[in-house]
């Protein structure tokens, strides 16, 4: 998303947008976060001020059963954009919340700060729901929607054998 520069009237004003954001998904697939962006924004004589709520809407499979779930993430920043002097050819350095432009720049690009947002909001672990039983680590059954007849001494909770090692 990017910010007009020459359309910003002084003040605040809320300017909103609906975007895809895309990102690499654990299985190494590209996936995609459904995202609505709300933006206030301030314009004033040395520099913007911008308050950004974002709210998407991803699938990715479920980490224990594997089954397609769907998430909500909802992440907010502040950032300043600040005006450096006409036919500046360095700026200082950027960090996460302050960027730099010239008179000259026609737009500000929010789309870094909108990607590291979303995903530092997203959840690591990502499960269907609560009590996601998973995948039966000897049969590789979907323990949430069936019952698998492996050796019980399978540990489900370790996807790994329990007692049934040989004696010392």
């Amino acid at each position: 998303m990017n910010i007009v520069l020459d359309k910003l009237s002084a003040g605040t004003q809320v300017l909103t947008a609906d975007e895809v954001v895309k990102y690499e998904d654990v299985d190494g697939s590209e996936n995609r976060i459904d995202c609505h962006i709300e933006l206030t924004v301030r314009n004033a004589p040395e520099g913007v001020y911008i308050h950004g709520v974002l709210r998407g809407v991803f699938s990715t499979p479920c980490h224990r059963c594997l089954e397609p779930t769907s998430n909500i993430v909802e992440s907010s920043f502040e950032l300043v954009a600040k005006r450096v002097a006409a036919g500046a050819r360095s700026f200082p350095s950027e960090d996460d919340d302050l960027i730099y432009f010239s008179r000259e720049d026609r737009e500000i690009s929010l789309d870094r700060h909108i990607y590291d947002n979303l995903i530092a909001s997203m959840p690591m672990r990502i499960l269907c729901r609560e009590d996601c039983k998973g995948l039966c680590p000897q049969c590789g059954a979907n323990l949430n929607i069936e019952t698998c007849h492996c050796d019980a001494t399978v540990d489900r909770d370790q996807g790994s054998l329990g007692d049934a090692r040989a004696p010392r």
